[in-house]
């Protein structure tokens, strides 16, 4: 059972993530994929080829901020970016699935990129676009601004809902989300989700 985890920015998929491991789950993260595919020649060279080597950092790693300079304001590059990263995450996400247990790989671009079908169920966290704002800003990690332009980039959360077998509203406290994660796990377990 190979379970899809996704969201929009600043939706919790990290700390659902979490809870699912917890669980029992067998969890992967596309963003750390992501980070040891950016360690590799092969990807970095193709990267430098489509952005120029300028995104890369005098000791090699990539420098997220003027990427993503770069790519939010360009809608082509940003294109270009996702063609070299996302079919090597995806193949690696399959390959490290186990078929005899419940595997749930967190996927922040799973509908953006067409993987739905990759994925026997997909999970999708959602949560009032306002205490997004409210939480990033807090953290220091986005500007308002920064989290517009990402925001933008993504389908937004109804299309997701509507097109997800299993929903997690996550805008209460951590025990109201725990408790939703805990039935769709313990149902991924018995194979149940099909009858809902």
């Amino acid at each position: 059972m190979l379970a899809g985890l996704t969201g929009n920015i600043g939706s919790g998929k990290t700390t659902v993530l979490g809870m699912f491991e917890r669980l029992g789950a067998h969890t992967l993260s596309a963003d750390e994929i992501v980070k040891r595919l950016l360690k590799e020649n092969e990807i970095k060279d193709k990267i430098c080829a489509a952005l120029g080597s300028g995104v890369f950092s005098g000791d090699g790693e990539l420098d997220k901020q003027k990427t993503a300079a770069i790519v939010f304001d360009n809608p082509a590059l940003r294109k270009k970016l996702e063609e070299i990263v996302h079919p090597a995450v995806m193949r690696e996400i399959r390959e490290r699935a186990l078929p005899v247990d419940v595997t749930v790989a967190e996927v922040p671009l799973l509908f953006e990129g067409g993987y739905a079908a990759v994925f026997d169920v997909v999970i999708t966290v959602t949560t009032p676009k306002s205490l997004v704002y409210e939480r990033l800003e807090k953290n220091g990690t986005f500007s308002e601004e920064d989290i517009t332009k990402r925001l933008a980039c993504q389908i937004p959360d109804d299309q997701k809902t509507a097109n997800s077998n299993f929903v997690i509203i996550n805008a209460k406290d951590i025990a109201y989300t725990e408790e939703q994660v805990r039935e769709i796990y313990n149902l991924l377990k018995l194979r149940h989700w099909r009858n809902i």
